[in-house]
């Protein structure tokens, strides 16, 4: 790139005009997204938690006998 080029290139970026960046906007859209993430995983992990109780339940007597758990 010559002199030349790089005068003819400062003259067509002079016109365009960065848009200012809105941080608060950013901050909002973040939190509303992490918000709505958090929504969305309680909903998923509500409807699996009813599994998960009917299946410590069916170890609960022998937690209490102390005897060794046993996978299934």
């Amino acid at each position: 790139m010559d002199q030349r080029d790089q005068e003819l290139l400062d003259r067509q970026l002079r016109r365009i005009t960065p848009v200012p960046r809105n941080d608060g906007i950013l901050a909002v859209t973040g939190l509303v997204v992490f918000l709505a993430g958090v929504a969305l995983g309680g909903v998923l992990v509500k409807q699996d938690a009813e599994t998960s109780r009917i299946a410590l339940n069916a170890q609960a007597p022998a937690l209490l006998e102390g005897t060794p758990l046993i996978p299934r």
